[in-house]
């Protein structure tokens, strides 16, 4: 539901639930800053990729917020007829009422603002474009995917205590990763196509250290060969799934301290045809190209199409039960009584979307252009390309739309 905007709400755009509460959106058009052409940059393209992505991580780092609830949507949109890809940043702040929600909307512009250097912004101050951002098309049944981390669950060979079931996390392990093959493959798609990714400032969960250290010492355990078997004399041999997990779980009882996001990364096309194989698998693989451990989700059924569709349109991150879940059997889904604890799914969830700084960075990557490369992002207005050939030339209500639901 729309709210009767405040005064100062200019280039704001408020929706709101039937209780008061609303929420705020702003938004940045950005394009990349051109670089001279020529034969011999100043540095390489390895050493201008280490400098975006440590310019882009020290701008998230000066977004983080502890308000609820804040979220950063950094969307490409591309179109088929120009070849040519729109970018844009709209962030989501709440507000308990309309005034509430304006107010934390300009508490966050001034540090959305200070873009990094490779790309020129532009603040939307109309809000029906603003809407048409958050919206462009509706995705039709199968047009909608998600990028998540993989869930894997394991029979183990090993007994820990009454248990011998496991489930483990996966997570972005890329290190300053290229979107470039992305951003390609995203300009030639044949439909319009939307890239949307989300990123929502969260502390730690309480006690999550403790837990995923305490799990990581179990899988541990499991990994080591045990004791000889005194029927056949021979060592147990060690569980090789508890390996892969002791390894996971390690690395998170590290990572995940302090000031991290929940993240989501949705693709969606215009039309009723299924999303892109290629340039879903893509992303996947450009976000976790070491492990493997990021896998595409489709909605299973038209409840969660509608959660999806949510998702990208009211910039949410709602939680899809089937699809999510991934391989994990339902019995484990959810807290029951003699709930087995190393297939916890409070721990499951918590880590299914959770990343650290570094995660953050392999995913939220603003565009920017190579010399010599093609001229892939629209320029917003005023800005001109130099040749690249020669020498340097110069869960929330969203009102408009059914599949809102809630923050």
């Amino acid at each position: 539901m729309a709210e009767a905007a405040p005064e100062d709400a200019q280039g704001i755009l408020l929706h709101g639930a039937p209780s008061g509460e609303s929420w705020a959106y702003v938004a940045f058009s950005l394009s990349p800053v051109p670089l001279p052409g020529g034969l011999y940059p100043e540095f390489s393209e390895a050493r201008r990729r280490a400098d975006r992505v440590a310019a882009e991580r020290t701008w998230l780092a000066a977004l983080w917020t502890d308000r609820t609830t804040a979220r950063w949507d950094l969307r490409f949109i591309s179109d088929p007829a120009s070849g040519r890809i729109e970018t844009v940043v709209i962030a989501q702040l709440y507000g308990a009422d309309p005034a509430a929600a304006v107010r934390a909307a300009r508490d966050a512009l001034p540090a959305l603002a200070r873009f990094p250097a490779h790309v020129t912004a532009t603040r939307i101050e109309d809000t029906a474009e603003i809407a048409r951002l958050l919206a462009p098309f509706v995705p039709g049944w199968g047009a909608i995917a998600e990028i998540r981390k993989r869930i894997t669950c394991r029979t183990l060979t090993r007994l820990w205590g009454a248990e011998r079931i496991a489930t483990a996390v996966s997570r972005f392990d890329a290190r300053e990763p290229s979107w470039d093959r992305v951003w390609t493959q995203l300009a030639a798609e044949p439909r319009r196509t939307v890239v949307s990714v989300c990123l929502e400032p969260c502390s730690a969960p309480p006690g999550l250290t403790e837990g995923l250290t305490m799990r990581a010492q179990v899988f541990g355990t499991l990994a080591a060969p045990g004791q000889p078997d005194p029927m056949y004399g021979g060592p147990v041999p060690g569980d090789p799934f508890a390996k892969e997990a002791h390894g996971l779980y390690d690395e998170a009882s590290r990572r995940y301290t302090g000031r991290l996001h929940r993240a989501r990364v949705s693709v969606a096309v215009e039309g009723e045809a299924p999303v892109s194989d290629v340039l879903t698998g893509l992303i996947s693989h450009t976000v976790a190209p070491a492990s493997s451990g990021a896998v595409v989700v489709r909605p299973t059924g038209w409840e969660e199409h509608q959660v999806a569709c949510g998702n990208l349109m009211g910039v949410n991150r709602d939680w899809q039960p089937e699809a999510y879940w991934q391989e994990v059997p339902a019995f484990l889904r959810t807290l029951s009584v003699g709930q087995l604890w190393l297939s916890d799914p409070r721990t499951v969830t918590a880590l299914a979307d959770l990343v650290d700084a570094d995660e953050a960075a392999a995913v939220f990557r603003l565009p920017h252009e190579e010399p010599g490369e093609p001229e892939l992002f629209a320029l917003r207005p005023g800005v001109t390309h130099m040749p690249s050939h020669g020498a340097p030339a110069g869960s929330t209500d969203t009102g408009w739309t059914d599949f809102g639901s809630g923050v």
